[in-house]
C-alpha cells in the first residue's frame, strides 16, 4: 500500500509538471502531455515501491530472518570464510538435547558438511533427524551477529577417526543465540577428583599461579567418597554441587561471604578418550538451601581455567561464555550420548 504522505508529495509534483515542462509554451498536443504526466507518475510510484521493498527487506534481515537463497548462501559463505564454529543439537534444544561444537568443513550445493569433535561418533539413525545449528559472524570491533537455522541430517561419513555430518541446505537463516550449555547430572563415579579452595583474595578476582601458595582445600570429593560434598551436575560453562555445612564447616563459612572459588575437576575417561584435569576459577551464580535437611546447593559459573599438566605454575585462560571449556563441553556431550543410548532413547 502506498503511503498517504507519498500521495501528497506526488500530487504536489504533478501540479508543478506544466511549469517544469515550460508551462504555456509547451507545443505538444494535450494527449501527449497526459501520457507524459502518467508515465512520470508511474515511474515515481514504481521507484517508491522498490525503495520501500528494499527497506522492508533490510529490516526483515536485521530484525529476524531471511528465506532468500542468495542471502542464505552469502551468510553461510561468510561463516565458511571466518571458519565459524557451528554448535549442533537435536531439535528442539532442551535439557536432554544439547549442542555439540563442530567445525564448518565444506559448503556445497548439495549440503553443509560439519566436522564433529574427536571421539564423537554419530549413529546411523541420525540420518533424517532434525538439527538446530548456531553460529556467529564477527564484525571487527562491533558485536558479532549470531545466527541459527534448522536442517535435516542427510549424510554421515568418517575419515580416519574423525566423523563428518552432512546437513541439507536450510530454507531459512535467522538471528538467534544458542541456549545455555548442556547441564548433565553425573553419577558420583564419573568424578575422579573434585576439590575446592578459597580465593586467595576476597575483594578481587586474583588468580594465583603458584600452587605452593594455595591454602588447604576447603572440601574434597573423590568418586563416591567425599567430605559431605557431592557434584550435582556439570556443563561446559559451570558446575553445581551440594554439601551440608556441618560436614564442611570451612566451606560453609566461606561461601556465605565470598562469591569466588578455585576448584580442580578431574573426570573419568570415556572409552578411549581421556580428558585432563582442570583448575577452574569460578563465580557464584545460584544458591539454594533445603531448610528441612540443611543441604546447601550452589551453582558456579566458570570464569578462567588451566589444564593440570603437572607444571609448577598455572597459566590461566578466560572462559568465553558462548563456548565454555571445550574438553568439558565434549565430555558432557559424549557422556550424555552414552546415558541416552543406555536408556534406549536414541
Amino acid at each position: 500500500m502506498i503511503d498517504f504522505a507519498f500521495l501528497q508529495v506526488a500530487d504536489s509534483l504533478l501540479g508543478r509538471i506544466p511549469s517544469f515542462l515550460g508551462g504555456e509554451r509547451i507545443l505538444e498536443p494535450q494527449g501527449n502531455f497526459i501520457l507524459t504526466t502518467g508515465a512520470l507518475v508511474l515511474a515515481a510510484i514504481f521507484g517508491y515501491m522498490l525503495w520501500k521493498k528494499s527497506i522492508r527487506s533490510t529490516q526483515a534481515r536485521d530484525s529476524g530472518s531471511t528465506v532468500l537463497p542468495q542471502e542464505i548462501s552469502s551468510i553461510l559463505e561468510q561463516a565458511m570464510f571466518h571458519r565459524s564454529r557451528v554448535d549442533v543439537g537435536f531439535h528442539p534444544i532442551s535439557a536432554s538435547r544439547q549442542t555439540n561444537s563442530c567445525a564448518l568443513y565444506e559448503l556445497a550445493g548439495t549440503g553443509i558438511t560439519l566436522e564433529l569433535p574427536a571421539g564423537v561418533s554419530p549413529a546411523e539413525n541420525w540420518i533424517g533427524k532434525v538439527m538446530v545449528c548456531y553460529f556467529r559472524l564477527p564484525r571487527g570491533e562491533k558485536s558479532p551477529y549470531f545466527y541459527k537455522f534448522i536442517s535435516n541430517v542427510v549424510g554421515l561419513h568418517a575419515i580416519g577417526d574423525v566423523a563428518y555430518l552432512t546437513l541439507s541446505l536450510p530454507d531459512k537463516v535467522e538471528l538467534g543465540q544458542k541456549r545455555r550449555h548442556l547441564r548433565l547430572e553425573v553419577p558420583p563415579t564419573d568424578v575422579r577428583d573434585f576439590r575446592i579452595w578459597a580465593s586467595t583474595e576476597n575483594t578481587t578476582f586474583h588468580l594465583e599461579s603458584d600452587l605452593s601458595k594455595w591454602p588447604k582445600p576447603l572440601a574434597i570429593m573423590t568418586g563416591t567418597s567425599g567430605e559431605g560434598l557431592k557434584v550435582v551436575d556439570i556443563s561446559g560453562s559451570g558446575i553445581k554441587f551440594a554439601f551440608h555445612p556441618t560436614h564442611c564447616p570451612g566451606l560453609g563459612e566461606y561461601v556465605v561471604k565470598n562469591p569466588l572459588l578455585f576448584m580442580r575437576l578431574d573426570l573419568e575417561a570415556l572409552g578411549k578418550m581421556s580428558f585432563p584435569a582442570y583448575y577452574i576459577a569460578s563465580r557464584l551464580r545460584t544458591k539454594n538451601q533445603d531448610f528441612d535437611t540443611g543441604l546447601l546447593m550452589l551453582g558456579y559459573e566458570f570464569m578462567e581455567f588451566c589444564s593440570d599438566q603437572g607444571a609448577e605454575t598455572l597459566q590461566w585462560t578466560k572462559v568465553e561464555e558462548d563456548s565454555g571449556i571445550d574438553d568439558i563441553v565434549t565430555w558432557v556431550f559424549r557422556r550424555h550420548l552414552e546415558l541416552y543410548r543406555e536408556q534406549e532413547n536414541v
